[in-house]
């Protein structure tokens, strides 16, 4: 079965219409008609029956279980090939979140000169998303966050090199900025702009916004970094967040929060990925360096 056959089958179903997925794919009709045919040879069924009067198609039964698996199999088929063919290729691949993980390049990149040649580096802003990246083995490392210094999934290696403590971001002319540490019932009052769910930053504000009886029509969300710090920076909200996030803006201060919650910095290996050799040497490398500068620094 040819991986397209089950591409052009999904849109087709999906557009209804043979014009649409032929135009979508730059191909004849007919293109699209004989490879719906080889489906059907391949499954010895048939998988839809066509109206020509009123130029439509339904699904027969067989039709609607391969199009609820297609999906499925077009990424799997698709991330197989991806994985066959890492191996063949010499590039290493490394994951990171830009205002995180690349605070702690500067310290783990030196010593891995060898590679740099190689070196390809994936940035995502997103924890979740780097780690849907890592889960769908399209990396095998990534410096990533999470709320937790163990994340329980059987397919990873996590190794911890940093935890910090969130905090209190205002405005330089914010009526808390002189304060030497805030509590919870001294924000209580404010307004709050936080991450939105794709960010582990949600999960860690969410649970300590609930735990200090934090009004949630207090709270506004955002896709983008650079947009929750227009907000603090103005004065309109307070940001509870790690302070990689702002450390380089001067119109947004840092102030240490009473009984802070942590966000947990980490090396994340997906020990299933099927790498190449100078991969499994680079990622190894990278683990011993994160390890050593990690016992120093706890």
């Amino acid at each position: 079965m040819k991986i397209q056959d089950l591409v052009y089958f999904k849109h087709l179903v999906e557009s209804s219409s043979f014009t649409k997925t032929a135009e979508a794919f730059y191909v004849s009709q007919p293109s699209i008609s004989l490879s719906l045919k080889r489906l059907e040879n391949e499954f010895n069924t048939k998988l839809i029956t066509r109206d020509r009067s009123k130029r439509s198609f339904h699904l027969e039964a067989a039709g609607e279980i391969l199009y609820k698996n297609s999906g499925k199999v077009i990424d799997l088929l698709t991330a197989t090939k991806k994985e066959m063919a890492n191996i063949e290729t010499n590039t290493v691949q490394l994951g990171f979140l830009p205002t995180i993980g690349g605070a702690y390049l500067s310290d783990l990149l030196p010593s891995m000169n060898q590679f740099i040649a190689n070196l390809q580096l994936v940035e995502e802003e997103s924890s979740k998303i780097m780690m849907d990246l890592l889960h769908e083995n399209k990396l095998s490392i990534a410096i990533s966050g999470s709320d937790s210094p163990n994340v329980e999934e059987t397919w990873l290696e996590q190794y911890l090199i940093d935890e910090r403590p969130l905090q209190v971001c205002v405005a330089p002319n914010h009526p808390l900025a002189k304060e030497s540490l805030v509590t919870a019932e001294m924000l209580s009052d404010y307004s709050f702009i936080s991450l939105d769910e794709e960010y582990t930053h949600y999960a860690i504000f969410d649970h300590w916004a609930k735990n200090n009886q934090i009004n949630s029509k207090q709270i506004s969300y955002t896709k983008e970094i650079q947009t929750a710090g227009s907000f603090i920076a103005s004065g309109i909200s307070v940001g509870i967040m790690v302070d990689l996030l702002v450390k380089n803006r001067t119109d947004i201060i840092s102030l240490p929060l009473e009984n802070a919650p942590k966000f947990y910095i980490n090396l994340i290996i997906n020990k299933n990925a099927a790498i190449n050799p100078l991969q499994k040497e680079f990622n190894q490398k990278l683990l011993d360096i994160a390890m050593q500068q990690s016992e120093e620094a706890f």
